[in-house]
């Protein structure tokens, strides 16, 4: 059994053993550089060896781990962007995204462009609401939002009723 330092949603920084078929920090490490390189969430699980249900509850349970990987899928895009606009003079469709030792194949130019338009207003949204950082609420803060939306609710019921 190795031992790994993480820290919980809104936990602080511990010491955990790891299980041996658990969440390494080289098999974490593994996922995140495959991610970077590929954008794909399948891909990175095989190379690090692990399940993809086990990396989206890695990611729900552990928020740095969830930072780490935003991080990475923001690289993968910045990476895929500048190999179309490098690629994009020589008038070649097919790009293999090589440089890299994770697995790597071709992908077409219309394809990662459509991508591109996709995941660039998401990424630019996110930065102009949150100035590029995602906010995870404390359970004090869940709590009042929370209770403040029943109190409207219920406002607005007895309002109903009342009519």
């Amino acid at each position: 059994m190795g031992l790994t330092i993480s820290a919980g949603n809104q936990r602080r920084r511990q010491m955990q053993h790891v299980k041996i078929a658990g969440w390494t920090s080289e098999k974490r490490q593994t996922f995140l550089d495959t991610l970077a390189v590929t954008c794909n969430v399948n891909i990175a699980c095989a190379e690090a060896g692990m399940s993809r249900s086990g990396v989206y509850q890695l990611r729900r349970r552990d928020q740095e781990f969830a930072a780490l990987w935003r991080e990475a899928l923001l690289m993968g895009y910045d990476r895929l962007e500048e190999r179309l606009l490098r690629r994009a003079g020589a008038g070649v469709n097919d790009i293999d995204f090589g440089g890299g030792d994770a697995p790597e194949a071709p992908l077409d130019a219309e394809l990662a462009l459509t991508l591109l338009r996709a995941h660039r207003p998401a990424v630019e949204g996110r930065r102009k609401r949150r100035g590029g950082e995602i906010h995870r609420m404390s359970r004090e803060e869940a709590e009042a939002a929370l209770s403040k939306r029943l109190d409207a609710l219920e406002k607005r019921l007895k309002a109903e009723q009342g009519k």
